[in-house]
């Protein structure tokens, strides 16, 4: 039977442990190959078989061993009647790494046999007999999951220290509904990577990924990117969420929990897109697209950032997060179709000078970032020009500029 074409892994890491034995196998499975449809094994039986390709990391009495580009055959075998048993096994085919690994679970784990994007984190499965890891003729039993608690799963307990509104929008302690954050701290993942197209199920960003999630007040964050060392995590956060006092927010990496942080959130804690590489001299210059495609800052401020000043009457486009609801309803989470304003009125002085904008509202085709269309005013030629912006009358907390010749 041909099998399916190879289907990538996304780096997911699967840690078995056995604390009884101080044995640990770590997989970082790259990529797998299965079979388009599963087999019966027999007695109700039915199974899924893959060909896997990834590296073991495999410690046992104090010393570790690595092994790089490992090629496995696996399978995924359940039972068809209620409360099966699923169970989930690796076994290298090179005769150097001569190691297997199998967990089994009760319960629809894998429902079907049929793979998920990301496989169910060990936390998951169950069972209390029959889950091993196996080097040559040694077995390593872990026997029993629950009494090694959080240590079974290979993954020391994630601890936040610090989470701030987007740092290249201002870094604010508060957030706000909908607003993107950024989580620090340790073991908060346990690989580096950012979201990609295969992560979202149509327009909805994924709530995991490699088996981290972001709760906050009980609901699922969406995550755009992890970080093992230093421990970081991108999310934006649920439009719903209730504001005007603290909410407590806490991460899962492969099925431990962390501690819970509390934050203040506002009903808009609004920030404007100005990294730290668009800081010049030390003024912090907003990011302002020009219609022509250069950046409004003095010509030449930074190195291989094409810029000019802004001219009074040109338009220019700005970046923002935590400005609030928009109309029709959006919520988080979603790529932004087009035409999604702001309720709440927004304002942005040049100077002591108003100016005019033509949208401002959520930037099509991305997900939790506001568009800001605005006409620089006439005013006089300034290359250090203060930008101060308000939505519903609440000003915005950083200090930022612009570049305006005639």
């Amino acid at each position: 039977m041909a099998l399916a074409a190879a289907r990538v892994a996304n780096g997911q890491t699967y840690t078995f442990s056995s604390c009884k034995n101080a044995v640990t196998l770590t997989i970082k499975i790259d990529s797998f190959i299965q079979k388009p449809v599963s087999n019966s094994i027999g007695g109700g039986q039915h199974g899924t078989t893959y060909i896997f390709t990834g590296d073991y990391v495999f410690t046992a009495n104090g010393s570790t061993q690595t092994y790089s580009s490992v090629i496995s055959g696996g399978a995924l075998n359940y039972t068809t009647a209620g409360n099966n048993l699923t169970e989930f096994m690796l076994q290298s085919v090179d005769p150097n790494v001569p190691l297997i690994a199998s967990l089994q679970g009760v319960g629809d784990i894998i429902p079907d046999g049929l793979p998920p994007q990301v496989l169910p984190p060990l936390s998951q499965w169950n069972s209390t007999t029959g889950d091993y890891i196996q080097r040559a003729s040694t077995f390593y039993p872990i026997d029993t999951l629950a009494a090694c608690s959080s240590s079974s799963t290979g993954t020391a307990t994630p601890t936040i220290t610090n989470i701030i509104s987007a740092s290249a929008f201002g870094g604010s302690s508060a957030i706000a509904p909908g607003t993107w954050i950024e989580i620090y701290g340790t073991e908060l993942a346990p690989d580096t990577r950012g979201w990609g197209t295969s992560d979202f199920k149509g327009s909805n960003a994924p709530t995991s990924l490699d088996g981290v999630q972001v709760s906050i007040n009980g609901e699922k964050a969406f995550i755009s990117y992890i970080a093992s060392n230093p421990g970081q995590i991108n999310a934006q956060i649920p439009s719903d969420i209730p504001f005007g006092g603290q909410l407590q927010i806490t991460v899962v990496n492969n099925g431990v929990n962390s501690n819970a942080y509390a934050v203040t959130v506002n009903g808009v804690e609004p920030g404007l897109l100005a990294p730290a590489s668009f800081k010049v001299g030390g003024n912090q210059y907003v990011v302002a697209l020009l219609p022509d495609g250069n950046y409004d800052l003095p010509s030449g401020a930074i190195s291989g950032v094409a810029s000019r000043p802004g001219k009074p009457g040109e338009t220019i486009i700005m970046y923002g997060i935590g400005f609030g609801l928009v109309k029709p309803p959006w919520a988080a989470g979603n790529i932004a179709p087009a035409n999604e304003t702001l309720i709440l009125p927004v304002q942005f002085l040049f100077g002591q000078t108003p100016a005019a904008t033509s949208f401002a509202g959520l930037a099509p085709g991305l997900v939790g970032l506001y568009q800001f269309n605005v006409v620089v005013p006439p005013v006089a030629d300034n290359n250090l020009l203060p930008v101060t912006f308000n939505v519903g009358g609440i000003t915005g907390k950083q200090t930022l500029f612009v570049a305006v010749h005639q």
